[in-house]
């Protein structure tokens, strides 16, 4: 489950916790690093933490397009880390969302072209 950031209230707080979640997933483009020594159960904990971090794009003004940009730069990078991962560990409590997440990421590339926004971090 996404957890729900009211930036309504806080307008800088999206992108701080957008900012810092893509990089801790190193971009639009970056696929996770390899779990260590094979660990998928340790990689899916830490996904499931940074998960219920992500911000909301639901409660996310549209006049405010900057924190918007990063949003969607920050969900589309977990998206792509969440589907290395269950490419790499099939077994992983992940599995059942993947194919959610899929289609998020897909709509949320579109999302990201049609509002013209630029990447934050190069590849």
């Amino acid at each position: 489950m996404i957890a729900t950031l009211d930036v309504r209230r806080q307008p800088f707080t999206a992108a701080f916790v957008s900012l810092a979640l893509l990089l801790a997933t190193g971009g639009l483009g970056a696929a996770a690093p390899q779990a260590k020594g094979g660990n998928c159960a340790d990689e899916a904990a830490t996904l499931t933490r940074e998960e219920t971090d992500l911000p909301r794009i639901e409660v996310t003004s549209p006049n405010d397009r900057p924190v918007l940009c990063i949003t969607i730069e920050t969900l589309v990078a977990f998206a792509t880390r969440l589907k290395a991962h269950t490419a790499r560990c099939p077994g992983s409590t992940h599995a059942a969302s993947a194919a959610d997440w899929e289609k998020a990421r897909v709509d949320y590339s579109k999302l990201f072209t049609q509002n013209r926004c630029r990447r934050t971090l190069p590849n």
